[in-house]
């Protein structure tokens, strides 16, 4: 019995030394709990506003909002292919960009028939480099480009160490993921510009969200994009506004 009491005892003692830092354990726990839930609810009211909300209402007229066509790289498979086609049941005509032509004339033959929209195809490789953009320039010159969708890019044949990976390698991942992206929005951006209006949607990958093993370049590669093109665009969009407020300003006083 003397043995149980002092057990007891002992645990009061050290129950009552501990108080401190249990309050402080219970304060982390509490502080945590709050911003899960808080991350839960953003979470679930952007899938509400992205997935559902817009189901209510009418479907919006991207023609009127952006412009008459939109422009789709790498758009013979996969993710670009599919974007090609739901933009062209919005109505939009649609300008097909890949390597493969004969790819191309079939993904245009059959969106054409399907959505009854306009198609064009330009052929160009974006791994060859700069030398590619002068006539795809000239094709997109006199379109009323709306959207831009870039979604070309490459990736490892299978994951290696970064320097396990050839130069021709990594000169295709920065020719395709980098130059091509950044190259595409400088082609068509002047003409939003001046329309003051029109959508760019860059492609990027899940991998770039943290550091991938033995994905690195890659990884950095969409990285660069998802963090930094948004700001880049928010920046410039920020200057060409205050320019032209300016622009209003002076022509009010005068």
């Amino acid at each position: 019995m003397a043995a149980v009491d002092s057990f007891y005892l002992l645990y009061r003692e050290i129950a009552r030394s501990c108080n401190c830092y249990m309050e402080a354990l219970a304060l982390v726990g509490a502080w945590y709990t709050a911003r899960k839930s808080i991350t839960v609810i953003c979470d679930f009211y952007s899938l509400i506003r992205l997935h559902f909300i817009p189901r209510l209402g009418s479907r919006a007229d991207l023609i009127k909002q952006y412009g008459r066509w939109a422009v789709v790289s790498g758009a013979t498979d996969g993710i670009g292919k599919a974007y090609a086609e739901e933009l062209a049941s919005r109505g939009l005509n649609i300008i097909l960009i890949s390597r493969n032509e004969e790819k191309l004339q079939v993904v245009a033959k059959d969106i054409a028939d399907t959505y009854k929209v306009e198609t064009d195809i330009i052929v160009a490789d974006f791994s060859s480099g700069r030398e590619i953009y002068l006539p795809i320039r000239e094709a997109l010159k006199d379109k009323d480009v709306g959207i831009l969708v870039n979604n070309v890019g490459v990736f490892y044949p299978y994951p290696q160490y970064f320097t396990q990976l050839s130069e021709d390698k990594l000169w295709d991942i920065i020719n395709v993921n980098i130059a091509a992206a950044s190259l595409m929005v400088h082609v068509v951006l002047p003409g939003m510009v001046e329309r003051k209006k029109g959508a760019i949607v860059t492609i990027s990958s899940g991998s770039c969200c943290k550091p991938t093993p033995q994905l690195a370049a890659f990884s950095a590669s969409k990285f660069l994009f998802a963090q930094y093109m948004p700001e880049w665009l928010w920046v410039w969009g920020a200057n060409i506004l205050n320019r032209s407020l300016r622009k209003e300003a002076l022509s009010c006083t005068a």
